[in-house]
């Protein structure tokens, strides 16, 4: 409790002269510097040198003077009576009875402490005629004019400088407990104290900065985005230390952490991944007597995040709760993923959501100029979520399947397209060998189906997604045409039309949207007050901005022309304050699948859910995360009500399997061939199903018609209790 409160001082000290305009408390400490000196040596001196009566009355009656008065005169007397001297007068040695005395000063009746702080304050010199002894008086002046004179102006001026200036370096170190910690000086953590302002649980705690950039000029960006509520309330420490650094992270007790961020410093360092990594490592060992402390690791890179997932088991006794948040796939998910009010600044993919009626036949097409990493995340993370209850329908047998004449269509535009399409696939081959891709090549020839998946037999036409890759530059008039077909099939209502500008640079992606065919500047409203744009006929324009946001999003606020334009992509707005929320849906998601068929409710203890999905593995882990965020698509698609007909129920449990299909794909599952996958109707053969889990094979990988029914009732299941998981 001292060593803790000792610390508080220290840092509300720092504080308080680390900043110019509290001129008042930088007085006050020193002010306060000299009034405990005074008070030590008072304290002293009455203990050593105790004051009797006697010294006070001796003290009176040394030194007087012959008045120039007569003591028989009436008018002397009344004057003697007039001073308050007339009974303290006695006669000196030699002097008549006539001649009355009086003392020179009262100076020698003051009390040892007045005499202390005046010699101490003054300092101006030692007098014989003290009661004080003279090597205390010594004493006294020499620390008077060491602490007034050097002490104060010299030593605790310099002083106070060093310590100004480590401070401000981020060089000094605090006793810090139950702390939220960001391990990294990257922009994204403005946007994260922010949304975790938002929680009163957190706002009374310290918020921790550690990292290599000027502590001056993180702290600039900090509260730069504050408000001025957020600055007078956060306790906000920035320090300097290197992340990957053990004794960098027990400086700043990461062990005694409540949360951990592990943002990283500049997301374009080639070393920002594998250095994140080295510290989750450290920060593992150091928090080795702990358990279950809620951290999130930030990679920039998919293939970091590819290789987290491939670990064989979690450590159901792991000291972290630990969730791996790629930056870029964060962009895509604050910009596509709607389950609530909380992304309105974005238009959804499937606009107000995409039903089962006969009249409603739409599919999502989400188009995307440029093949960089921000285009990749787009796409996958649009893969994940489009997925809709009329790509489903009942064949003449009763049986629920596939209806491979309605998919979302994904379509990548760019110069040179045929090798961008290599690496693309490539890299997500189990995806597209199970996909229908068409190219089209710089001459416009359109090679449709081009791994022949429309015939396979060995695993099956089932995904409900499809691909095109266009070779051009969106200033060809052979692109331009092809997008007004893509926005005549939006205003004919056969599609929900979206298109991204992915490139690289910034200028270049505003400049490809400004020059689109003026019919995609067309701004429909749904009011005749011109206030709510209709993205049902008007295009929404993502633009990738990797530095700002500002100027785009001023334009969207401000211009009509600009209404259907959104920029995103810039690390201060990379974090998806959401994802907090899908982690808290996907814990109960887990809860549903263990408990299978005997789900009766919900559990409230919050702690059985955190210790079961520590047990869990960090795909599963994923996945039930990937299913929270597809809740807003079902959910819309049924009108946003929360009690469904047992139809309803039936299509979103096809719905969450075809959306499960490609999820798994995505995180590197591999889909078994038809003859393997129909081993599952035997025991054995199950049996020998499950064990190749363990190599990213899954069975289940295939038509919802050919799951057994243990696993549909899983699906059912999710389904069934959307209302319990959100």
């Amino acid at each position: 409790m001292i060593k803790k409160t000792y610390s508080k001082l220290l840092w509300y000290f720092d504080r308080t002269f680390g900043n110019s305009k509290k001129w008042f408390w930088q007085f006050c400490w020193v002010f306060g510097f000299l009034s405990v000196a005074v008070l030590f040596f008072t304290i002293l001196g009455n203990w050593l040198f105790p004051e009797s009566t006697d010294d006070v009355l001796q003290n009176k009656q040394e030194l007087v003077v012959p008045a120039p008065i007569a003591s028989d005169s009436v008018y002397g007397c009344a004057a003697l009576k007039s001073m308050g001297l007339s009974n303290s007068v006695s006669p000196a040695i030699g002097q008549s009875d006539s001649v009355p005395t009086i003392p020179i000063s009262k100076n020698d009746e003051l009390t040892i402490t007045q005499k202390t702080i005046g010699m101490i304050l003054k300092s101006n010199g030692i007098t014989e005629k003290s009661s004080l002894p003279f090597g205390w008086q010594v004493v006294l002046v020499f620390v008077g004019t060491f602490l007034v004179s050097g002490f104060v102006i010299t030593y605790l001026g310099n002083l106070l400088r060093n310590r100004l200036e480590a401070f401000r370096n981020g060089n000094v170190r605090y006793y810090f407990t139950d702390h939220i910690l960001f391990l990294g000086g990257s922009k994204m953590i403005c946007p994260m104290i922010k949304e975790l302002y938002k929680k009163p649980e957190y706002r009374k705690l310290d918020f921790v900065v550690l990292s290599t950039d000027e502590p001056e000029t993180i702290r600039r960006q900090i509260y730069g985005a504050l408000s001025e509520d957020e600055k007078k309330c956060l306790k906000i420490t920035v320090l300097r230390g290197l992340r990957d650094e053990k004794e960098s992270l027990e400086s700043v007790h990461v062990d005694k952490a409540s949360r951990i961020y592990i943002v990283g410093e500049n997301p374009n360092d080639p070393e920002h991944d594998s250095t994140n990594m080295a510290c989750w490592n450290l920060a593992k060992e150091l928090c080795s007597n702990r358990k279950g402390i809620p951290c999130f690791l930030m990679f920039n890179r998919a293939s970091s995040a590819y290789i987290f997932r491939h670990k064989e088991e979690a450590d159901g006794d792991s000291c972290l709760d630990t969730t791996i948040v790629n930056r870029l796939e964060s962009v895509a998910q604050r910009v596509l993923v709607h389950n609530g009010d909380e992304n309105k600044f974005f238009p959804a993919l499937d606009r107000d959501g995409i039903s089962k009626d006969k009249d409603h036949d739409r599919t999502v097409h989400f188009v995307l100029y440029g093949t960089t990493a921000i285009s990749y995340a787009l796409a996958t993370t649009a893969a994940h979520l489009c997925h809709f209850p009329n790509f489903v329908i009942r064949n003449d047998n009763g049986t629920w399947g596939e209806n491979n004449e309605r998919r979302t269509r994904i379509t990548f535009i760019t110069p040179n397209m045929k090798d961008e399409m290599a690496y693309l696939t490539s890299h997500l081959n189990n995806l597209f060998r199970l996909s229908k891709v068409n190219f089209i090549d710089e001459n416009g020839k359109k090679h449709e189906d081009i791994y022949n998946i429309s015939k396979d037999e060995v695993f099956g036409d089932f995904l409900d997604i499809e691909w095109d890759f266009i070779d051009g530059n969106i200033a060809d008039g052979r692109i331009r045409e092809l997008l007004l077909d893509y926005y005549q099939k939006n205003q004919k209502g056969e599609t929900y039309l979206t298109l991204a500008m992915c490139q690289k640079e910034a200028d270049k992606n505003i400049a490809a949207a400004l020059y689109l065919p003026s019919e995609f500047h067309t701004i429909e409203y749904k009011d005749e007050e011109k206030t709510e744009v209709d993205f049902v006929k008007t295009i929404p324009i993502l633009v990738f901005q990797p530095e700002s946001e500002e100027m785009l999003k001023t334009a969207n606020h401000e211009i009509a022309m600009f209404k259907n334009i959104f920029p995103f992509g810039s690390v201060k707005e990379s974090y998806d304050p959401s994802i907090r929320r899908r982690i808290s849906e996907g814990k109960r998601i887990g809860y549903i699948y263990n408990r299978g068929e005997d789900y009766a409710f919900m559990t409230s203890d919050q702690e059985e859910l955190d210790r079961q999905w520590r047990n869990m593995k960090y795909a599963d882990q994923m996945s039930n995360i990937y299913s929270a965020s597809h809740i807003g698509v079902k959910l819309r698609s049924v009108g946003n009500r929360s009690q469904l007909t047992e139809e309803e129920i039936q299509l979103l449990a096809v719905t969450e399997h075809n959306r499960w299909n490609v999820e798994k794909l995505l995180m590197g599952f591999e889909a078994l061939p038809k003859s393997e996958r129909d081993k599952q109707g035997d025991a054995e053969g199950l049996k020998e199903l499950k064990k190749l889990k363990k190599q990213f094979k899954h069975y289940c990988i295939e038509p919802y018609r050919e799951l057994n029914e243990t696993d549909k009732k899983y699906d059912i299941l999710i389904v069934k209790n959307l209302g319990d998981i959100i």
